[in-house]
């Protein structure tokens, strides 16, 4: 089985502002890539990103699970990447700030477990959901 992208990080920022980040369409759209995200199980989205050699620029994606301030994961598919799943498990800490849990698995084929799995780690790790997401908290 394929290793998956795993970040832990600890923001200061409440639950519900981070929850807030995760599944508001215009919060989301703000942080990660423009979207039209609803937060409903089963809800069909796309983010849109700059076109590369092998990738359009979209992303599709479908809500699988949601619990209310504690859990979201949904379906991600986009170039030679099909069928992974991205999760975000969020839980309080004291002075009013959060612990995300984030995972990115299902990555299956050479080419995505080697290169692809490599790049998007990249990304959440040392961008997204360590500057990105932070920094929006933060305004």
């Amino acid at each position: 089985m394929a290793k998956s992208i795993k970040v832990d990080r600890e923001y200061d920022a409440p639950v519900e502002a981070v929850w807030a980040a995760l599944t508001d369409n215009e919060d989301l759209s703000e942080w990660l890539k423009p979207c039209k995200f609803e937060p409903i199980l089963g809800y069909d989205f796309e983010f849109r990103t700059k076109p590369s050699p092998g990738f359009d620029g979209i992303v599709s994606c479908k809500v699988l699970e949601i619990i209310n301030q504690q859990f979201l994961s949904f379906s991600w598919s986009g170039g030679s990447l099909q069928n992974t799943v991205v999760s975000f498990r969020i839980s309080p800490l004291p002075n009013n700030r959060t612990r995300l849990q984030f995972e990115h698995s299902g990555f299956e084929g050479l080419i995505n477990k080697l290169i692809v799995r490599r790049i998007l780690a990249s990304g959440w790790k040392h961008k997204i959901l360590k500057n990105y997401l932070p920094e929006y908290l933060a305004k």
